[in-house]
């Protein structure tokens, strides 16, 4: 890839969906990505698999846009094969499913976690694109060295015993920052280099749907600051964690957001758990019934 460009991608895509697909290409052009789109890059005499498959062996990022029609389509789904085939093989490519509007999300997709997107434009979905692409581009950060026995004095570390059992109507609490578990920074002299990641600790592990609910109000929260940055909360076991921060930026900044991104996390669900209780209820109910009409039918039913 040429220093040039933040990352190269291959965006997939039905030819129903052209206009879309021509939109995401044209936004994340312009935020600096080298996009590769069938439309103007082929030649007459090209073999169309010998050079999609190259662009696919070459590219950092495949954005599969999912709809009714390329769902349908043969050549996306072998687009969207040989790009999973790089990625299980490790070299090096990302596949990002996209899924427009409600379509079912094809078997070779099943268990990535893919983008939301409306029918009606892309102008949202390359700003969602473009934050991915950069947390998969950061460096991760290495794990800490294990502590078989901690050196540091207790009041240094604010950490929970064994975090309870998660239940989605139990709100959810930030008990401190792990300080046993922060990285250092680099201070290397390149930017960015007198940043670290912060560990803040919960008393509980969330379930999955928590963590997206948390990570969605942190990327947009109702009330922000200039130095609030999407992008950098991550949650792993029974932890918060903010990369490329400082202990201080949280306490003048980062805090006040963190508390507003758990409580609508705690918010939205518990309410996603009580509306899936009166759902499994209605259901139950419905197959009782259901079922005392079947017997009530089938005891009248004589063959004699």
């Amino acid at each position: 890839m040429s220093a040039e460009y933040v990352a190269t991608c291959f965006i997939s895509y039905s030819h129903a969906d052209k206009g879309y697909a021509s939109e995401i290409a044209y936004g994340l052009t312009a935020l600096g990505y080298r996009v590769w789109i069938d439309q103007g890059e082929l030649r007459i005499g090209d073999s169309l698999v010998d050079a999609i498959s190259r662009a696919i062996d070459q590219v950092d990022f495949l954005i599969a846009l999912v709809s009714d029609a390329s769902v349908a389509s043969n050549w996306c789904q072998k687009e969207v094969a040989l790009a999973m085939t790089g990625e299980i093989n490790r070299r090096g490519i990302t596949v990002l499913p996209c899924r427009i509007g409600d379509v079912t999300m094809p078997p070779s997709l099943a268990d990535k976690l893919y983008l939301s997107a409306p029918v009606a434009g892309a102008s949202g979905v390359v700003t969602d694109l473009e934050r991915s692409m950069r947390q998969h581009l950061a460096p991760v950060q290495p794990l800490p060295p294990r502590r078989r026995q901690s050196i540091e004095p207790p009041s240094l570390t604010r950490r929970t015993s064994t975090p309870a059992t998660y239940s989605p109507q139990t709100p959810v609490r930030m008990t401190g920052i792990d300080t046993n578990s922060m990285t250092s920074p680099r201070l290397d002299g390149t930017r960015g280099s007198a940043l670290y990641m912060v560990p803040i600790t919960l008393d509980v592990a969330p379930d999955h749907t928590w963590v997206q609910l948390f990570l969605r109000h942190w990327d947009r929260p109702p009330r922000f600051t200039t130095m609030h940055r999407p992008g950098i909360a991550s949650v792993v076991g029974s932890s918060i964690r903010l990369n490329a921060t400082t202990v201080e930026e949280i306490e003048r900044y980062h805090a006040a957001t963190l508390k507003l991104a758990v409580d609508a996390a705690n918010r939205d669900r518990a309410a996603l758990a009580e509306h899936e209780e009166a759902e499994s209820s209605r259901l139950a109910e419905e197959s009782a019934r259901r079922r005392a009409a079947a017997e009530d039918i089938a005891g009248r039913i004589r063959f004699d």
